[in-house]
């Protein structure tokens, strides 16, 4: 495949994710939940963050989507174009953030819609490292994995060349030295551990690590039960104007 042709693919796949797939998964979960509340069925965990479309809160951009193909534990299309546009809305030069790489399919695109000359550092806790809070029920799964960042490392051109911004960390992102980086981030994607003292730490470290109008987002809202609660109670100690970008499980907020 030449490299007009996957550049052609992946702006159509950018396309379709904010375009289509969002407004039809959007509608569908509707009548889910519509059908639900007839038949008294709850699902996921009572949210109180407000709720804003993605372009209320992002400019719209061209973006390129790439190794669309999702596994479990990745972020859906809808969200993948989101986390696309807010890459893509970043100062040339600012760093980004990830907290959690698992298998690199967000991180590849974080760097493919990024300015050129920005660079990205990904952090992942290795399988043989000790936690320094208790892991979700359930997640464990998502540590013990071959190396993090797979997608990143296996990437083709003409995507291998943004690939080549990202720097893979290892680490415990609860104790990890974030100094050399703080106040940098134009971005920071926080998808770690669902745990809530690891939402709670990795929010801060967030905070820190964001130079002046850097943006956060934060995955799994109305998923995980941690995520939920630490999101739900920083909103409401703190007034950030936290928003819940609809019809994803993703979270907004925007610094001065």
């Amino acid at each position: 495949m030449n490299e007009a042709w996957s550049d052609a693919r992946a702006r159509v796949s950018g396309l379709y994710a904010l375009g289509l797939y969002l407004p039809g998964s959007l509608a569908a979960r509707r009548l889910r939940d519509r059908s639900r509340a007839l038949r008294g069925v709850r699902r996921g965990h009572a949210m109180h963050l407000p709720q804003a479309s993605w372009s209320e809160v992002l400019s719209r951009r061209t973006i390129r989507l790439v190794a669309t193909d999702k596994a479990n534990g990745n972020v859906n299309l809808a969200e993948l174009g989101v986390l696309a546009q807010a890459a893509a809305a970043v100062r040339p030069g600012a760093l980004i953030v990830e907290i959690g790489t698992f298998d690199g399919r967000t991180t590849l695109n974080l760097a493919v819609n990024a300015p050129d000359a920005s660079r990205l550092v990904t952090l992942d806790l290795p399988p043989e490292d000790r936690a320094a809070f208790a892991l979700a029920p359930g997640e464990r799964q998502y540590v013990d994995k071959r190396a993090p960042g797979a997608r990143f490392r296996e990437a083709a051109p003409p995507w291998s060349g943004a690939a080549a911004r990202i720097t893979q960390m290892l680490g415990d992102s609860a104790t990890f030295d974030w100094s050399p980086y703080r106040g940098q981030a134009g971005l920071v994607f926080v998808d770690g551990s669902h745990a809530y003292e690891y939402v709670r730490k990795d929010s801060e470290t967030a905070f820190g690590l964001l130079g002046p109008g850097g943006m956060v987002l934060w995955h799994d809202y109305g998923r995980w039960e941690g995520v939920t609660r630490a999101l739900d109670e920083l909103e409401a100690e703190r007034r950030l104007g936290l928003r819940h970008v609809r019809g994803t499980s993703l979270v907004f907020w925007r610094g001065q």
